[in-house]
């Protein structure tokens, strides 16, 4: 019942300010239309891109089972496309495209203490990055200049390309200079071992195990015939084995652990400074941003609308409250 006449005194009001809301009506029209001529124009431009798989270069290129990896080629799936839109958010970013084009006075942002929160404001307002239903990346800008909508659209994701280099290189360059202190330390330690070993050879040292027992068969042969010259010369070559074949040996033995650990260590190497030199691209680029010759911004007929939805309801509440507090008053 209160319903029914709720919508009674909606209609009765209406009905009795016709006049009243068809006279504000063409007003705020006719001014609401003149108030967009005043407004600049604004052009849109946009680029479109696909993220790509995130791999290193050393995941599809050196390690041996790089055969078996995912297509690097692919389209990346829904966490890649995240990292992207992340990366397109990041403070850094916004700031390269702010000193490269000058945003600050583009956007008539003041150099104060809030520079930074003004200027992500007017990002918000100017660039629209979002994702699309097809997991691809879809990048707006609007600017009064058709062909810098176009420049800074195309910017963006290359400055998003920019940024993750810079964040991978703070990385990489670490890992290897940690991995270059491991190689060329265990390069080193191969090169002494490997001089130790020489020095020996040259005393006559060459095989530990295996000269111990051909000279100790050769030692009870020719002590079996008699022959004192061989058995002397043996003898000191027993000697020498004797004096210096333990250490012999255990620097054979450190040599092998070295040269077996070699490989994985000059893998580590050659991933780390591929990873460091190059990086495989995190997106795919499927639409260039191109000047647009048609304003974006502002739509009239959307203005206007608006303006008098908001004009005539304004009216409609005060004779509403109007009507109301002369009923309380009767």
């Amino acid at each position: 019942m209160n319903n029914s006449l709720n919508i009674q005194s909606a209609l009765s009001i209406l009905y009795a300010n016709l006049k009243s809301f068809l006279l504000l009506t063409l007003i705020v029209a006719v001014l609401s239309f003149g108030v967009t001529f005043l407004i600049p124009k604004e052009y849109k431009s946009t680029s479109i891109i696909f993220p790509g798989r995130q791999f290193s270069v050393s995941k599809v290129v050196i390690e041996a089972n790089a055969g078996n990896q995912e297509d690097y080629l692919m389209f990346g799936d829904a966490d890649d496309c995240e990292k992207v839109l992340q990366l397109l958010d990041s403070d850094d970013l916004k700031l390269k495209l702010a000193k490269r084009y000058n945003l600050w006075n583009r956007w008539s942002i003041e150099d104060t203490t809030f520079a930074i929160h003004w200027l992500k404001l007017e990002w918000n307002e100017m660039i629209s990055v979002k994702r699309t239903e097809f997991n691809s990346i879809k990048i707006e800008v609007y600017d009064k200049d058709p062909k810098m909508a176009a420049e800074i659209a195309n910017a963006v994701v290359y400055y998003c390309d920019t940024v993750r280099k810079e964040m991978n290189s703070k990385i990489t360059n670490q890992v290897v200079k940690i991995v270059k202190d491991e190689f060329d330390l265990t390069l080193s330690r191969m090169k002494e071992l490997e001089d130790s070993l020489n020095t020996l050879r040259q005393l006559g040292v060459l095989h530990y195990k295996e000269q111990v027992k051909a000279f100790s068969k050769s030692f009870a042969k020719a002590l079996e015939k008699g022959d004192d010259a061989a058995c002397k010369r043996l003898k000191s070559q027993m000697d020498t084995l004797k004096k210096y074949g333990s250490a012999y040996q255990t620097i054979k033995d450190n040599l092998d652990k070295y040269s077996a650990k070699y490989p994985d260590i000059k893998m580590k190497y050659d991933e780390a400074l591929a990873n460091s030199r190059s990086l495989i691209p995190i997106e795919f680029k499927v639409q260039n941003a191109y000047p647009d010759p048609y304003k974006a911004r502002p739509i009239r007929f959307l203005w206007v609308v608006l303006s008098v939805l908001t004009a005539n309801l304004f009216l409609f509440v005060y004779l509403l409250y109007k009507l109301r507090l002369a009923s309380k008053y009767a």
